[in-house]
């Protein structure tokens, strides 16, 4: 007998604060957008599967690291059933929003839905680890999180209602191999890391949006050594031609935001005076998960 089950996803826009803490210790503060990953599962015992064995093949194809994690946790729990996913996304891919987290975490919730299991956040973060570093995005509201080992910093039942633009500067990026790149940090370096993250927990606990977006803006700027977004004076200049609050920066993507609150206006036209102040750059419109309804997402397919 088949067994299916569902799960979904909401992605990331890059970090509030992503670097790193005394000690070498990586770390990173989520920022969930409503854009989602929705994944079903199908388990197939293994007698029962020659008929779909293409269907098992695309699967693997087309979502290995998902694929990976389910059959993973199969093993764990000492199932041998065949399995295969579908999976939808308007997420964008290799662009930093947490694309591959949000596909694998969705396929752990369709995984635990089709067998009735309830998975704590630890051992999710260490499956999800395995594969790949990841952004603790399974765990609810904004997480600060070591995305390299998977261990929890702290958790915060809120996430800033915030409207982005996202300034698309082109190419995509493989967050394995960023990861795997060594920079090197000042004891200096890492101890102002420690002391942004303080700042950022105060911040999430009293909801000072404000405070957020400085942070957010002071990390997209030490970031500039790392992952350099070369036309960040021209973002920066029409954040605050527009009243935006601050960056916020998909760390090793390929995205810059502005952080906008709700009220700054027209954002459809916001975008279109972006495309002409910041020429030959995907434009997109996103919004956090506490976001009113009312909003819509815009993407402008015809850009580079």
């Amino acid at each position: 007998m088949e067994l299916t089950g569902q799960g979904t996803c909401h992605g990331s826009f890059g970090e509030l604060l992503q670097g790193v803490l005394p000690g070498r210790k990586k770390f990173l503060v989520n920022l969930k957008i409503k854009n989602t990953s929705r994944a079903r599962v199908h388990l197939t015992p293994s007698a029962y599967s020659n008929a779909k064995e293409a269907q098992f093949a695309e699967s693997y194809r087309s979502y290995s690291k998902s694929y990976k994690v389910v059959r993973n946790i199969l093993v764990d729990i000492g199932r041998h059933d065949d399995c295969y996913l579908e999976m939808e996304s308007d997420i964008p891919v290799g662009k930093g929003c947490s694309s591959s987290t949000a596909d694998m975490v969705a396929s752990i919730q369709a995984l635990a839905s089709s067998l009735s299991l309830a998975l704590k956040p630890n051992y999710i973060s260490r499956m999800l680890t395995e594969i790949e570093p990841n952004d603790g995005l399974h765990h609810p509201g904004t997480s600060a999180y070591h995305h390299t080992t998977g261990e929890l910093i702290a958790r915060f039942d809120y996430v800033p209602p915030l409207y982005i633009l996202g300034v698309d500067f082109g190419g995509m990026i493989d967050t394995v191999e960023f990861n795997r790149t060594l920079f090197t940090w000042t004891e200096a370096e890492m101890k102002h890391y420690a002391a942004l993250l303080d700042e950022a927990q105060k911040s999430l606990r009293e909801k000072d949006i404000d405070g957020l977006c400085r942070i957010a803006t002071e990390s997209t700027l030490l970031w500039q050594k790392v992952n350099p977004k070369h036309r960040l004076e021209s973002v920066m200049q029409f954040m605050r031609n527009t009243g935006g609050l601050g960056i916020v920066n998909t760390h090793s993507g390929t995205y810059l935001g502005i952080l906008y609150q709700d009220g700054v206006g027209d954002l459809n036209e916001v975008l279109r005076n972006a495309e002409s102040a910041i020429p030959n750059c995907a434009m997109r419109l996103f919004e956090t998960v506490s976001c009113h309804a009312g909003t819509t997402a815009f993407a402008k397919e015809d850009q580079p």
